[in-house]
């Protein structure tokens, strides 16, 4: 974990959240996302979270932010462990019924709150997982970008 990283709450009161318009900035370790780990090669790291909860008119509230950590995959091409940069964007809308998220959910990414609570390392957790590469593929392994494709081509 970084030095003097505060730790992110596993959760907040939701309706204060959106109330204050709050944010929340914190570090959490993998190894507490047990999901995610079956996921990965390794529970080792840290993921450093940012969040801020909001308002806009005639929308529900919102929960924005990013979340950025190094996590070790296994390459499904040669099986070895590498290091894979993580930087996910989170967009949610945070919803208070079934039929408030059907109501939005064509538009928006709705969050359903259930107990007056963000469920924070829970939303962490999910947004890693959607995250992840299907495949994983280590630099060695990894098919090459369209623009190296392009270049191979012009270069003949």
């Amino acid at each position: 974990m970084k030095p003097h990283a505060s730790q992110l709450p596993n959760y907040a009161p939701a309706e204060t959240a959106i109330q204050r318009e709050a944010q929340f900035t914190g570090a959490i370790l993998v190894e507490r996302l047990p999901r995610l780990v079956a996921s990965l090669a390794s529970a080792a790291g840290t993921l450093d979270v940012r969040f801020q909860v909001g308002n806009e008119i005639a929308r529900p509230p919102f929960l924005r932010g990013e979340i950025r950590g190094e996590l070790q995959l296994t390459c499904q091409r040669c099986l070895e462990i590498f290091d894979w940069p993580l930087q996910a964007k989170v967009d949610l809308r945070l919803v208070r019924s079934e039929a408030e998220e059907a109501r939005w959910l064509q538009d928006y990414e709705p969050y359903l709150i259930e107990d007056d609570r963000l469920h924070l390392h829970e939303m962490v957790e999910d947004e890693v997982l959607l995250a992840l590469p299907l495949s994983p593929r280590c630099a060695a392994c990894a098919p090459p970008s369209d623009e190296a494709v392009a270049d191979a081509v012009r270069n003949r």
